[in-house]
């Protein structure tokens, strides 16, 4: 067999059952060439014996306990240092790869040669009603470096989760790997570092099914308000990189922070909407910090994040 041109990495805490489930999928690809490393969170279920007899069962599986327990943002981290292929890909336990997932990234990673980023198309799957609902991202093909970045800060993360991401091992390890203190926009952060350095590649035949539930990070982040604040220190960190800096214009900046003010305002009042009336905690109460004054927004800026924020959560729940 070939040597592996991807390391593929599960950080892996309890849920035995999904871990066994995302594994399959990597194991069902029409690319057999890849390397899996489980590395385990000290979970207090049975997912390290699930993931020890899948070491046993195929050679191109190993797996790691932690000595403690590193944390969301820590275990991505670490996971993302774990094997010698040329590209890595962070695949979250709960997640699933279509069956040519990889053989789609690799064919185009070899066409082209030099990418930064291969970034796949998901599609979220609410386990409570069956449904499959694609998550529509509005690029396609090839981006210079930096071109995407002014369009990122401006909307969100345009380039997508670990899962439907593949990244070039040396590209990765120059923007310094993943953050280890943000376990919200961790992946957003990395991939906005590259995409500022490299050219990158959104593939939209390349597909992620995401499971979605209500104990995932997302609806996490979003009862406790931290989603401003990661937001708010994942913003300011890029804005001072000068690989990234440097493709923004002074309004680009504006627009980039005109849009955490909405989606500060907007968490707000979606916690208010339940039960929760706090404002949401500030980027010191996590270790961030803006170094920036935050300009203001509409309210039609207000209320449209919020209307979206409300959307997602209603599509989680039902």
């Amino acid at each position: 067999m070939a040597r592996p041109w991807i390391s593929i990495a599960i950080p892996s805490f309890n849920r035995a059952e999904l871990l066994l489930r995302a594994v399959g999928s990597v194991q069902a690809q029409t690319d057999p060439n890849w390397e899996l490393f489980i590395i385990d969170d000290q979970s207090t279920d049975s997912a390290w014996n699930v993931a020890q007899m899948l070491t046993n069962q195929d050679e191109r599986i190993q797996c790691e306990r932690n000595a403690h327990n590193r944390g969301l943002a820590g275990n991505f981290s670490y996971a993302a240092t774990k094997g010698q292929a040329p590209y890595v890909l962070l695949l979250a336990a709960d997640d699933q790869l279509a069956p040519d997932f990889l053989e789609r990234m690799r064919k185009t990673g070899m066409q082209r040669g030099g990418l930064g980023l291969l970034c796949g198309r998901r599609v979220l799957f609410y386990p409570r009603t069956k449904r499959r609902v694609p998550y529509a991202i509005p690029l396609e093909g090839q981006y210079a470096p930096g071109s995407t970045v002014a369009r990122a800060l401006a909307n969100g993360n345009l380039y997508g989760l670990y899962s439907s991401v593949v990244m070039r091992r040396e590209a990765l390890r120059a923007v310094g790997g993943i953050a280890s203190d943000n376990p919200w926009a961790g992946d957003y952060e990395a991939f906005a570092r590259i995409a500022a350095r490299e050219p990158i590649w959104f593939e939209p035949q390349a597909i992620v099914y995401q499971h979605v539930d209500q104990s995932t990070q997302t609806s996490h982040f979003l009862r406790s308000g931290q989603l401003v604040s990661y937001e708010m220190m994942t913003l300011s960190r890029l804005l001072a990189d000068p690989a990234v800096s440097r493709h923004l214009s002074p309004n680009d900046v504006r627009n980039a922070w005109r849009r955490i003010h909405a989606l500060e305002w907007s968490v707000t009042l979606y916690r208010w909407l339940h039960g929760q009336w706090q404002r949401a905690p500030s980027p010191s109460s996590i270790g961030g910090s803006t170094h920036a004054v935050i300009p203001s927004c509409s309210m039609g800026e207000i209320a449209g994040t919020t209307l979206r924020l409300i959307y997602q959560r209603w599509r989680l729940t039902y």
